[in-house]
């Protein structure tokens, strides 16, 4: 086997991309079941640091949060009028699970290499190849929606549109009005060149032999007891 061989084989994900998600999962599920304010701040704080410790961005992971503030606090607002919490009880919950999902995703954005995910789902869970190139085509929409987001609302606020927190909720038409024709055109794109490659699961090779190492199985225990112990605590 040649050098460039040995380089091509090699996997880039900083995580395993099926511990990545299930890490994921885990965290978001938790945040979207639990109402407790306290909880939700420990399962915040587990992930901010696993993120950071993963992706070694600590800046952007803090920009993130940044950025969905206005979102959380806009969906915060609405859940407070419509439902039976009390406003500041509901604006803080829901900024809350927006922050959690906004760092959780994070890690599948700075830590995992979308084209080593359908590997693991094909030679651990036996996941037939065109779902898990699905899933791969998917996620790597996500990632290049994220970097659109960005640019879409620094163009905003370089014409004056975006002036504010607030403009981020008055002006959210604008933002997915474009993020979803830069979408639409993305997913035009991607087809012509899939079918110009004549791409077809069934036949590709495998990427990258990946494994699932046990600081990584640590890695989902730790959360679950964390979780699960912060529960018990304050229930008592």
């Amino acid at each position: 086997m040649d050098d460039a061989l040995l380089i091509y084989t090699k996997p880039t994900s900083k995580i395993n991309p099926l511990i990545a998600n299930i890490f994921l999962l885990i965290v978001v599920s938790a945040a979207t079941i639990e109402p407790n304010i306290h909880i939700l701040t420990v399962i915040l704080l587990l992930t901010v640091l696993v993120t950071i410790m993963i992706a070694l961005k600590p800046i952007q992971i803090l920009k993130t949060m940044h950025i969905v503030v206005p979102f959380g606090l806009g969906l915060g607002v609405f859940y407070g009028l419509v439902g039976q919490e009390k406003m500041h009880t509901a604006i803080l919950t829901i900024m809350m699970r927006v922050e959690i999902l906004a760092t959780g995703s994070a890690i599948l954005y700075y830590g995992v290499d979308p084209w080593e995910l359908p590997t693991i789902l094909i030679n651990k869970l036996k996941i037939q190849p065109y779902i898990s190139y699905t899933i791969a085509i998917a996620f790597t929409m996500y990632l290049r929606l994220a970097i659109d987001l960005k640019e879409i609302t620094e163009s905003l606020k370089s014409k004056n549109i975006i002036r504010n927190h607030l403009d981020y909720i008055l002006r959210i038409h604008k933002i997915l009005y474009v993020l979803i024709y830069h979408a639409a055109r993305r997913a035009d794109e991607l087809e012509i060149v899939l079918e110009a490659r004549n791409f077809n699961p069934s036949t590709r090779s495998t990427r990258k032999n990946l494994t699932i190492r046990p600081s990584e199985i640590l890695l989902i225990a730790v959360t679950l007891a964390m979780i699960i112990g912060v529960k018990i605590f304050l229930n008592q």
